[in-house]
């Protein structure tokens, strides 16, 4: 699976990332996942979310503490994980109104 994951980029299941979305890898390279529908996905950067992330590394490379990241996001109003996409991603923050040190 960690060959398929790494050589192939294909997504093995669960949510994305933050920073990710799935997208449509093409046909199932076994026939008779294929036959029956099953596609593969990979991982894309997505457009909304992806700056945030390289901002975060940013900001952590450059010797900023976690909190401070998060306080920081907050202000600038970035909706956190559980925000950004409440269907699928229930964290700790999820009852918070923005970013924690745990998600930052």
């Amino acid at each position: 699976m960690r060959v398929q994951a790494e050589v192939q980029g294909r997504h093995l299941g669960g949510r994305p990332p933050y920073g990710y979305r799935l997208v449509d890898a093409g046909p199932h390279p076994n026939r008779v996942h294929a036959g029956r529908g099953r596609r593969l996905h990979r991982l894309d950067p997505d457009p909304v979310t992806a700056p945030h992330v390289r901002w975060i590394f940013e900001q952590r490379l450059a010797g900023q503490s976690v909190a401070g990241t998060a306080r920081e996001l907050n202000e600038r109003r970035v909706p956190c994980p559980s925000r950004a996409d409440p269907e699928s991603l229930r964290t700790t923050c999820s009852s918070r109104p923005g970013w924690c040190a745990s998600s930052a």
